[in-house]
């Protein structure tokens, strides 16, 4: 039962070094490769305002689990690189909204091409089969956080 454990602990922590080699290597290669000049934590915000619309800070910040002077310094730099604007909700002018530009569209369907052609990359040396596994495996390491 020793030797289980033992065991189960050393291919916990084998894995844990690999996914974070790997981690580092994919984000590295996906920093490097962006022709866009949008960081990862850009690309995201700007995802969230395309797909669901001008959003407050606030907003962004719980779907970002990230803090609202995170968000805020995020949003600066995407508003003076024009990727980003400030509009007042028209229900309530007192609420500032975030709203993604054409700029930012155009930008952000640039990374995530060059994003979606790296991802390819880095998969190709995998079989169908072990894409499947990993989708299951990763399916169920989610459902196991939630």
């Amino acid at each position: 039962m020793q030797e289980e454990t033992n065991m189960h602990t050393r291919l916990l922590e084998e894995l844990e070094e690999i996914f974070r080699v790997l981690s580092r290597k994919i984000n590295s290669n996906l920093h490097k490769n962006t022709e866009s000049g949008l960081t990862g934590s850009q690309a995201l915000l700007l995802e969230i305002l395309e797909t669901q619309g001008p959003k407050r800070v606030s907003d962004l910040a719980n779907e970002l689990n990230i803090t609202l002077p995170s968000v805020t310094g995020l949003s600066d730099r995407l508003i003076a690189g024009g990727y980003v604007e400030r509009k007042r909700s028209e229900k309530d002018r007192r609420i500032v909204l975030l709203e993604i530009t054409e700029k930012g569209r155009e930008t952000l369907q640039k990374a995530q091409l060059i994003r979606k052609e790296l991802m390819k990359k880095f998969y190709e040396c995998l079989s169908a089969q072990d894409i499947e596994d990993l989708i299951r495996i990763y399916s169920k390491m989610l459902a196991n956080i939630r």
